[in-house]
């Protein structure tokens, strides 16, 4: 159980996931209130709040029976054919009765409109053929944090006492009075503490500007991070030992490597994905090493490639404990909350964990020297890089290459999917040519 909450706090990811597991085991929400300290009514906003539309795929739309008594009903044929063409598709199952039946009661699922307003429980959601809604607790922890981190963007001013502050402020600035006398001096005056006063300066909130603070155009800014690294929590049950417990208890389980490649300081990178087994590789141009960047290329590869196929693809993913992948949640989470895959981190400073990717890295190399800035490339000269890579003969595969193996594993609609094509082994350049 949580450590018990205070009066007035906002709920914590661990009370998410009680909620949650709440969900899954069937108890009401006075029950799952007891276990988080807080009241139903509580519990009840959050579900509401931050549950997720799951809308049923286009080719069972032809399936939806809408009918209050569509689970009892045994009629056939209602749509009247005859002879060779007679519907043998019970009607429950098709969307016709929905206006050729005269029975016919209108009943979609209420889910949606009454306790518990998710489907987590329910034994008939695989079977179901209606529009699911669904509550993920990191889904809807991601979602408030998103609209905490929005709610407090802007000013705690009205115009008319933003008015009043800059009236006071701007003109004793202006005579070069430090922002600390005019403080000492109206202190009662000013509704905003000296920090939060500085930053409507720097936002051009005010008349004034940097160019009037003596000290400001004296000194450099600070450097900061570009983005907060998430807690070191996260990555519990995500360390290197966790990931031989996951092989062991899986033996014969596709491994996946993960990495960057970076070019000049400060400009593009490659997310370089790497199959062991097939000791196949592709690559993806980034603006930045920002996790947004590397967890977007999943996104979307899960886009192109379906649920079903990703996740064959990709069960279980292994990288560093680089910025870019610092937090397991991005990656293992498609935007709609679903787990997807499993990621681990290899040990610090044990860049050997992940060695066969480190060591394919040489083949950018030879096109890409230490140095070269990735900025002027495009994906599809990144494509026609890592399909001159892929279809290079390996001794370790036995003289194969490892374009033949992921058509023998993947198949060759995944292939496809994936960018990947044959070239004639003749035709393979390792050298700079290649992308002029």
């Amino acid at each position: 159980m949580p450590e018990k909450r205070k009066k007035g706090k906002h709920l914590t990811w661990e009370e998410r996931h009680e909620i949650q597991r709440g969900l899954r085991e069937h108890r009401t929400f006075a029950e799952i209130a007891m276990i988080i300290d807080c009241s139903p009514d509580t519990v009840s906003k959050e579900i509401r709040r931050h549950r997720y539309h799951k809308p049923v795929k286009v080719s069972q739309r032809f399936y939806q029976n809408r009918c209050k008594y569509r689970d009892s009903c045994r009629k056939r044929n209602i749509c009247g054919k005859k002879g060779y063409r007679k519907c043998k598709i019970p009607c429950r199952q098709c969307n016709a009765c929905n206006k050729r039946c005269p029975d016919f009661v209108d009943y979609p699922c209420q889910i949606e409109k009454k306790p518990p307003y998710v489907c987590n429980a329910c034994g008939k959601s695989r079977s179901c053929l209606f529009d699911k809604y669904l509550y993920n607790a990191d889904y809807a922890d991601r979602e408030y944090r998103e609209e905490l981190h929005e709610s407090r963007k802007g000013i705690d001013l009205t115009k008319d006492e933003l008015i009043e502050l800059d009236e006071l402020v701007s003109p004793l600035i202006k005579r070069g009075q430090p922002i600390s006398h005019i403080f000492a001096e109206h202190a009662e005056e000013i509704p905003c503490s000296e920090r939060t006063l500085y930053n409507y300066i720097e936002k051009q909130y005010l008349s004034v500007r940097n160019l009037d603070l003596r000290r400001k155009v004296r000194y450099k800014k600070r450097k900061r991070e570009e983005e907060a690294k998430p807690s070191p929590r996260k990555k519990i049950n995500h360390h290197y030992r966790d990931f031989l417990r996951e092989l062991e208890e899986n033996p014969g389980i596709r491994v996946v490597e993960m990495d960057t490649v970076i070019g000049s300081k400060g400009g593009k990178v490659l997310q370089t994905i790497y199959w062991r087994g097939e000791k196949l590789m592709l690559a993806f141009l980034l603006d930045s090493k920002e996790q947004k960047e590397t967890a977007g290329s999943f996104d979307r590869l899960e886009e192109r490639l379906g649920e079903e196929d990703f996740r064959r693809l990709f069960p279980v993913v292994l990288t560093d404990n680089g910025a870019e992948f610092a937090d397991p949640d991005l990656f293992e989470y498609s935007p709609g909350g679903n787990r997807r895959m499993r990621l681990f981190y290899c040990d610090p400073r044990h860049s050997e964990q992940k060695g066969e990717i480190e060591k394919n890295h040489e083949y950018i190399r030879y096109v890409l020297p230490s140095g070269t800035s990735f900025d002027e490339l495009t994906q599809e000269k990144v494509d026609l890089l890592m399909n001159h890579i892929n279809n290079t003969a390996r001794p370790s595969l036995k003289g194969r290459t490892p374009v033949q193996l992921a058509l023998q594993h993947f198949g060759n609609d995944t292939v496809g999917k994936l960018g990947i094509r044959v070239i004639d082994a003749d035709d393979i350049c390792l050298k700079p040519e290649l992308l002029k």
